[in-house]
């Protein structure tokens, strides 16, 4: 066995929604090219586009600032100058590089990567999968096009083959869709690679590193060698926060509540105050700078290094953002300059939310950040976590536990199967996934901590069976929306309850009781064929309407056991 193909194997006890080794390798390669966004298990499955009808598209990303692209784009309203970063998947399982797959990415993407054109216009018939990941490209490059957004667009062609040996008409044809992509995007960074076996190898040997010595300046101040305050120079800092690969080390950050802001006015100030150049006996950087708070669970002293263990910087993003950045472009050889470390080491978890919240306080910051401190957060996963579900309140924390994906839950993820499952309310449960971390009065409804906890592992049971249900028919359902898997999921209750409108705390006698894949289909073959009858206009799927109305008329009759009945139109 090849050592990637070794590998591969060995990450399918975490790959487990991968249904073949034909996905577990393109989830694999997702994982490993994309590992310095540190992508969570619903952000690499949102951007898996592999099924029928996928135009030679397995995976289409879209981030913004390093961090996984959402679809409201007023959350980007703050940024300056953001970066858009578009990557294009295309992963054989071949041992080489063939010309087919790039024929079939020039065809598809010189279509879907024109902006002009329609969904409506578009020639090919393509999923769902791919027509939502490029309305997301689409409607945020227009909304930021006045912010002056620099645009990357990288095509990455994987496979188990040797780079080295990838035929000259293969890498010419290569060079063709770069062209057809520029033609698109004139002030675009267009680019595209092969990633073999070596490459893909390479990749996932670069392992996370929680556990990093800060070199300091001079003397440290600590009480009882139990928390320090220390100066760090530049470039030293530079290096803690870089892997080998000269990469930022995102994974530092999972608990900062900001997403850097681009070039807005304090970071614009960082990088001026850095670009002086300026000598630390005139004016040092930690004196015009407020420094960076770093949590940690313990530390110790070696030599002139301090070693802290389980390393997050919870304060200080666009310091250090910024400092990167400049770094990047400019060497840090003979820079002096210090900035200002606070180490705090916690293992409580009251404790260290406290620390978080009170190091954030000094700006307005997206409320959906702090959420994953709060009590009820902390019961869900508790509760969560003993019955085999891994609640990922703090992002990653499970899936760089090496825990299998297919039992890691994200809060929106939760959020909405709440609002599908145990409010009875589907139609809205897709469009909130994201507001329901933000907004107040949203998020209040869906996380009260007066319920009965099993409401929440009865929702995610009965979401993930129908989902698991439906991918299993994969190719013939073509990655079916979460509105379908909702919309089964409701009528499942109601069927179980037998009754149309039910409380919250009533779902909790579901748990332990999901539906099976055949009931799931039989639920999904009889929307379908009730769907016929209704006539109202609705966005459709397979044939079956996913409309409020529909469904809501359709739960009724399934309470009173009248399936068969014809709906009103």
């Amino acid at each position: 066995m090849l050592p990637l193909d070794s590998l591969v194997s060995k990450a399918k006890s975490q790959l487990v929604i991968a249904k073949d080794d034909f996905e577990l390798l393109e989830l694999f390669a997702f994982d490993q090219v994309l590992k310095d966004y540190d992508p969570s298990p619903d952000e690499l499955e949102s951007g898996w586009t592999d099924g029928g009808n996928d135009g030679g598209i397995d995976g289409f990303f879209v981030h913004v600032d390093g961090r996984a692209a959402r679809p409201d784009a007023a959350d980007y309203a703050a940024r300056k100058c953001p970066s858009i970063n578009l990557d294009i998947f295309t992963v054989r399982h071949n041992a080489s590089f063939e010309q087919q797959p790039i024929d079939s990415l020039a065809s598809s993407l010189g279509e879907l990567l024109d902006l002009g054109v329609s969904e409506q216009c578009l020639k090919y018939p393509y999923n769902d999968a791919i027509l939502t990941q490029r309305q997301l490209f689409s409607e945020l490059y227009v909304e930021l096009a006045e912010r002056q957004p620099k645009l990357s667009i990288s095509v990455h062609y994987c496979s188990r083959g040797d780079t080295a040996q990838v035929a000259k008409e293969v890498s010419s044809r290569a060079n063709v869709l770069v062209e057809i992509i520029k033609g698109l995007f004139s002030q675009a960074d267009i680019s595209f690679a092969f990633k073999g076996a070596s490459e893909l190898l390479a990749l996932a040997r670069r392992q996370k590193d929680f556990t990093l010595r800060l070199p300091y300046l001079e003397t440290y101040i600590s009480r009882e060698g139990k928390n320090y305050i220390l100066l760090c120079s530049l470039p030293a800092y530079y290096r803690f926060i870089t892997d080998e690969a000269g990469a930022l080390r995102r994974y530092l950050f999972e608990y900062n509540i900001r997403d850097y802001l681009g070039e807005v006015l304090i970071n614009r100030d960082i990088h001026s105050t850095l670009e002086r150049r300026e000598n630390p006996n005139k004016a040092d950087f930690w004196w015009l700078n407020n420094g960076v708070t770093i949590l940690g669970t313990a530390a110790s002293i070696v030599g002139k290094e301090l070693c802290i263990e389980n390393v997050q910087i919870v304060n200080g993003l666009q310091t250090t953002e910024t400092l990167y950045r400049y770094f990047r472009e400019y060497p840090s050889v003979g820079d002096s300059r210090a900035i200002l470390v606070k180490v705090i080491l916690a293992t409580d978890d009251d404790i260290r939310a406290r620390i978080i919240k009170a190091t954030n306080y000094q700006n307005t910051v997206d409320l959906a950040s702090l959420r994953g401190l709060d009590k009820i957060q902390r019961d869900i996963e508790a509760f969560l976590v003993d019955r085999g579900w891994f609640y990922d309140r703090r992002r990653n924390f499970y899936k760089n536990g090496g825990k299998p994906f297919d039992r890691i839950v994200s809060m929106p993820y939760l959020a909405s199967a709440v609002r599908a499952i145990a409010l009875g309310d589907p139609a809205k449960s897709p469009r909130q996934r994201s507001k329901s971390l933000r907004d107040d009065a949203t998020y209040e409804q869906v996380f009260v901590s007066s319920w009965d906890l099993g409401v929440y592992l009865a929702s995610l049971e009965i979401t993930r069976a129908v989902e698991i249900a439906l991918h299993t028919r994969r190719y013939a359902w073509d990655s079916p929306p979460i509105a379908l898997v909702h919309f089964i999921g409701y009528i499942y209750t109601c069927k179980k309850l037998r009754k149309h409108r039910y409380g919250p705390n009533e779902v909790a006698s579901l748990t332990g009781h999901p539906p099976s894949a055949d009931e799931v289909i039989e639920i999904a073959d009889d929307l379908k064929n009730a769907s016929a009858s209704f006539r109202q206009p609705a966005k459709s799927f397979r044939g079956i309407k996913l409309s409020k109305i529909f469904v809501d008329q359709y739960a009724a009759k399934v309470a009173r056991g009248s399936e068969g009945e014809t709906l009103s139109s």
